[in-house]
């Protein structure tokens, strides 16, 4: 007997045997004429059986289908490739994490989130206590069932001088977790935060099973369970049977990287892999161009910089800043290497995909002027500039590569180090001088900010210090008066514009491609992949 899911098509004019049996027709590869023959039986008209059997048949191509496998090409990894949740430091460890994890809340492709392994989400009236209805059921790879107290251990991760999250700061307000059930947790909080339950939707903050230590593998309630994992090479999911939820239909899910966008573009085209991340936009005619090839473009406010680390005497020279951003030529990257899949930035990161941008910052352009008068002030005319980058996305290189050739109209002297994008995260990020980086876009403006600007963050990059700013940004989480929220997050980012020292030249969408086969693309505009929330729903039409 053909099981029946929750998610197969249903048809409102018939009862569930007749949808059963309809389906089931379509699937064994009726004809037309056949299933136009069963409506008609039903006493529908020859005209309206055509139109059913149309909506009938496309609704079945859309109907996700078990079995096969893909092929996920990123473009990055290396030696610090990581299944614990709390470390996860890049779009591979994001894809990975969603493949083998689930979380209490799941980001919708708005931004707004759903329960996921919370099936009910509680927030007091001025969001300083929040309780989670844990779904009963849920099972881990090993078999174990999912109780508040896996939660209690998971969210515990994050909190204390002593953690190692990278996400520690978006939860600074948690003043603890209490247990009030075996199935129900609550956050008691600090300071008032609305955007607790979107900031557990976010990559770091997975469910991992109580008492865990180990992460060579990852017992998770994800949807595929570990088969291969080898990092810096590849990870492979097998599907795990026991999944509670809907998703999870290849048998295999494979991920790995190729740091070369022309190898991987290579790879894509030639069938190797079924996706890729971070499409070449001088390649998107290409991909549009080809039978069985779509380019999966997300808009987003995800940016590429430049940081100068502040505490670095040969990086921390604010004329130097102001130099380099008004060097940088926006309207170049945005036309000539992104081909229009990008927007300007202003060296500040909420860009105007995010509600809480502010639009009256006046917008930084190449000024050669500006630049060499601030270039003089720095005193560093005979110092040679160092900025280390790598081929991280599109843009990444090509800044640095224009901020040199303008320098040299002024006599700086920027030597571009270009280095592979193996191990880059963990051998050259928040290490070097002054390096670049690619930012993904988060789901509010304050949960960016307070994992990359707030000065105790663990990727505040810059490593930018101001009692001002942190104090902002904490008070604002809890204001509800509009204006008032509006003048505050105009102020944190004039801030940022003004005083950080970080050149933000453009704002990117997330531009990737898959093959036609490839279905249960998802659009979360937060990372690659769909956000990286598509290994769940991801599915092969055979």
């Amino acid at each position: 007997m053909t099981e029946f899911r929750k998610n197969d098509p249903r048809y409102g004019h018939l009862n569930h045997a007749d949808d059963e049996q309809l389906y089931n027709m379509i699937k064994r590869g009726a004809t037309r004429r056949q299933v136009m023959q069963w409506f008609m039986a039903a006493g529908a008209t020859a005209a309206s059986s055509s139109l059913l059997f149309g909506s009938a048949t496309k609704a079945f191509a859309d109907t996700p289908k078990r079995g096969g496998r893909l092929v996920m090409a990123a473009d990055q990894h290396g030696p610090n490739d990581t299944l614990d949740p709390a470390l996860f430091a890049s779009g591979a460890d994001y894809f990975r994490g969603r493949m083998y994890y689930g979380s209490l809340t799941r980001l919708t492709d708005s931004l707004g989130y759903e329960p996921e392994l919370a099936e009910e989400v509680i927030s007091n009236p001025d969001a300083t206590v929040w309780t989670f209805k844990i779904r009963k059921g849920v099972e881990f790879h090993d078999g174990k069932t999912l109780t508040a107290d896996d939660v209690i251990y998971s969210m515990n991760r994050h909190m204390g001088a002593d953690s190692v999250s990278k996400a520690a700061s978006l939860v600074a307000m948690v003043d603890r977790w209490e247990k009030v059930s075996d199935y129900e947790v609550r956050a008691v909080l600090s300071s008032p935060n609305a955007d607790l339950a979107i900031a557990l939707g976010t990559f770091h903050f997975k469910i991992v099973q109580e008492g865990t230590t180990d992460f060579s593998t990852a017992i998770g309630t994800g949807p595929y369970r570990v088969k291969e994992f080898k990092p810096g090479v590849r990870a492979v999911g097998a599907r795990f049977e026991n999944y509670w939820g809907e998703g999870g239909y290849l048998d295999e899910l494979e991920h790995y990287g190729i740091g070369d966008s022309v190898a991987r573009l290579n790879a894509f085209m030639a069938g190797d892999v079924d996706a890729m991340v971070n499409l070449p936009p001088k390649a998107i005619e290409q991909v549009e161009a080809a039978e069985g090839r779509d380019v999966w473009s997300i808009e987003s406010g995800a940016y590429i910089n430049i940081a100068p680390r502040l505490d670095m005497a040969q990086s921390s020279n604010k004329h130097l800043h102001k130099a380099l951003q008004h060097l940088m030529d926006r309207q170049r990257l945005v036309k000539g290497v992104y081909k229009g899949q990008a927007s300007l930035g202003n060296d500040q990161p909420i860009s105007s995909a995010y509600f809480d941008h502010n639009p009256d910052i006046p917008q930084r352009m190449l000024d050669p002027e500006k630049a060499k008068y601030h270039f003089e002030k720095s005193g560093l005319r005979s110092t040679t500039i160092p900025i280390v980058t790598a081929d991280l996305s599109p843009g990444t290189v090509e800044q640095c590569l224009y901020l040199q050739r303008e320098g040299a109209k002024i006599g700086m002297n920027i030597d571009v180090k270009k280095v592979t994008t193996d191990g880059y995260w963990g051998a050259v990020w928040l290490k070097e001088p002054i390096a670049v980086a690619v930012v993904n876009m988060r789901p509010t403006a304050n949960i960016l900010m307070s994992l990359l600007f707030k000065s105790d963050a663990k990727w505040n990059e810059t490593r930018w210090h101001n009692e001002q700013f942190d104090q902002t940004l904490v008070e604002v989480r809890g204001v509800t008066d509009a204006a008032k929220r509006k003048q505050m997050y105009g102020d944190l980012q004039t801030m940022i514009h003004e005083e950080n020292g970080m050149v933000i030249p453009v704002h990117r969408n997330y531009v990737d491609a898959a093959a036609s086969h490839v279905k249960g693309r998802t659009h979360v505009p937060l990372n690659n992949f769909g956000g990286s929330e598509s290994p769940v729903s991801l599915w092969r039409d055979s």
